[in-house]
């Protein structure tokens, strides 16, 4: 099986067992309860406030931003997060 057939494996069943919605789930339910997703918020609120690109486009903010967003994510709920991918992969692959 090539790498592309078992991600397109994975990623369907990963969709159809609802286990996409709910690590989805999960993952939101823990950013907005830690305060990250209110921070994130902020963050991103302020640096378009305070930019002084008046063509600021999605893409580019995206860019500017998901490092810091990423990085913030609170360490436990990345632990948690991937966790559960991985409980979810023993599953499918074995």
């Amino acid at each position: 099986m090539s790498n592309e057939d078992l991600h397109t494996r994975i990623q369907g069943e990963l969709v159809q067992s609802g286990a996409y919605a709910e690590i989805y789930n999960h993952l939101e339910r823990e950013l907005r309860n830690s305060g990250w997703y209110d921070e994130f918020l902020n963050l991103t609120v302020n640096k378009i406030e305070h930019t002084d690109d008046k063509q600021l486009q999605l893409g580019k903010l995206i860019a500017q931003l998901q490092d810091k967003g990423i990085e913030s994510v609170p360490d436990n709920i990345k632990e948690d997060t991937l966790r559960r991918i991985a409980q979810f992969l023993d599953k499918v692959i074995e």
